[in-house]
């Protein structure tokens, strides 16, 4: 059985998603972040980075990075088809946005809404704030371009890195400006939405 520790409206999403979509034996534990609990002795005994998603897997080791906890599961599930496998012609696109993903608009996202946490300036988080909404605009504003050629993330079957999207988009700090500046991906969020598995991990984090 698969442990994730996790919270509502958090990274754990994307990789709860992949985890109801294949059928797994799998659980919550919920840390509670208003409580500070992802601080705690014992949850930094499980994950020193004090960072939420954290998976154990079935075999007991420890897995965090939400992206990369979606990769691992997509190729552990195949038969979810939520991740292109090593031969087709998608794995190249489906690889590319997973980190792009990750590694540009999920840290824009941090700074949005940790901007303290990226400045010794005391008055240097509106700013931090203000350049990293600058830089998730212009990210998404790449993937709506994509999206003109391209049904999805990795051209034509949703993957995980359209869940990932959409988890990404639903935090954008304006979401109406968010969806007219880019209605391709307004378009693939909708999409996502609808899909039962989907549903029923939004049951819990309700990020829409």
């Amino acid at each position: 059985m698969y442990t994730i520790y996790t919270a509502p409206g958090t990274g754990g999403f994307a990789p709860e998603t992949m985890l109801e979509a294949g059928n797994a034996r799998w659980k919550r534990e919920i840390i509670d972040t208003e409580k500070d609990e992802h601080r705690s002795a014992g949850y930094l005994a499980i994950n020193p980075a004090a960072q939420l998603p954290a998976l154990i897997l079935p075999d007991g080791q420890l897995m965090t990075e939400s992206a990369a906890i979606c990769l691992f599961l997509g190729d552990a599930h195949r038969g979810t088809g939520l991740a292109p496998q090593p031969g087709d012609s998608s794995r190249p696109l489906y690889l590319r946005w997973m980190i792009y993903l990750s590694a540009v608009i999920y840290e824009a996202d941090l700074r949005c809404y940790y901007s303290d946490r990226y400045t010794s300036d005391a008055q240097g988080a509106d700013a931090v704030r203000s350049c990293a909404v600058d830089q998730m605009n212009a990210a998404f504003a790449i993937i709506d371009e994509h999206l003109s050629r391209h049904e999805w993330l990795a051209d034509k079957a949703m993957s995980a890195a359209d869940i990932y999207m959409a988890m990404l988009a639903s935090w954008h700090p304006d979401i109406a400006a968010l969806k007219q500046a880019c209605p391709r991906v307004a378009d693939v969020w909708n999409k996502v939405a609808k899909v039962d598995f989907v549903k029923k991990t939004n049951d819990f984090h309700k990020l829409w």
